[in-house]
């Protein structure tokens, strides 16, 4: 129980901000398996640690760090028409999707935020985000996503949390954000948010809390580790 830190740690968090691929969509794979199919097409190495890299960057900066060192042998067209076909190549592998494929615990997780009223918001650099959360069932939590497509400047730049937060009415100051990439979590801190950080290869980015797995992220314990940065005096 919580209880006995007082409900003040409850109302200084305004908003919970959540990425949507590698934090409640098991998507990852998929990403890697849609630009995988492409790089063995066009012959350019990719393994699962550029996959993670790219996460939460936008199409064409994807096909640009995808090509490395070729990227200045394709026109730009080219290069929009090869975002375009893995984009194709990505969309075939979501239609797939079910609510099995919510990572493990983001379903509670997302429960628990609703049953406390503290509004919730996606911030997915995904142009598919809309389709994923319907195909996982869990459209209903969001109070609101962000249309990528009004975005000028994608992750690392903290335009999409704070549109998010603009768009819930709340300061960024007291919202916490949650994510699996590294792009995201350093526009998460240039947005001034508390940072929740999934996986060991986010830990040089020093992210607010650290975990290793979806399901270590409670809501009990994300209260706590909010309430704990609040109430630590700065150096």
């Amino acid at each position: 129980m919580l209880s006995s830190l007082g409900s003040n740690s409850d109302a200084m968090i305004q908003a919970v901000i959540f990425d949507l691929d590698g934090v409640i969509a098991d998507t990852v794979e998929l990403y890697y398996i849609a630009t995988k199919r492409i790089a063995d097409e066009i012959g350019v190495p990719f393994d699962r640690r550029l996959n993670q890299q790219l996460q939460g960057m936008s199409r064409q900066a994807m096909v640009e760090a995808l090509l490395g060192e070729k990227a200045g042998e394709w026109t730009k067209e080219e290069k929009v028409k090869l975002g375009e076909r893995r984009g194709m190549y990505y969309r075939e592998l979501i239609e797939q999707l079910t609510p099995h494929n919510i990572l493990p615990g983001m379903y509670s997780l997302l429960q628990h935020i609703r049953n406390d009223g503290v509004p919730v918001a996606l911030a997915s650099s995904s142009s598919n985000a809309f389709t994923v959360v319907e195909r996982l069932g869990v459209r209903s939590f969001f109070d609101v996503i962000v249309d990528v497509k009004t975005i000028t400047q994608l992750k690392p730049n903290p335009e999409i949390f704070l549109t998010a937060a603009n768009e819930l009415g709340v300061d960024p100051r007291d919202c916490i954000a949650i994510e699996d990439g590294e792009a995201g979590i350093q526009a998460i801190k240039q947005a001034g948010m508390f940072s929740v950080g999934i996986g060991k290869h986010l830990a040089p980015l020093s992210p607010d809390w650290l975990v290793e797995r979806t399901e270590q992220v409670t809501w009990e314990q994300l209260k706590r580790m909010f309430l704990k940065k609040r109430t630590t005096p700065l150096m």
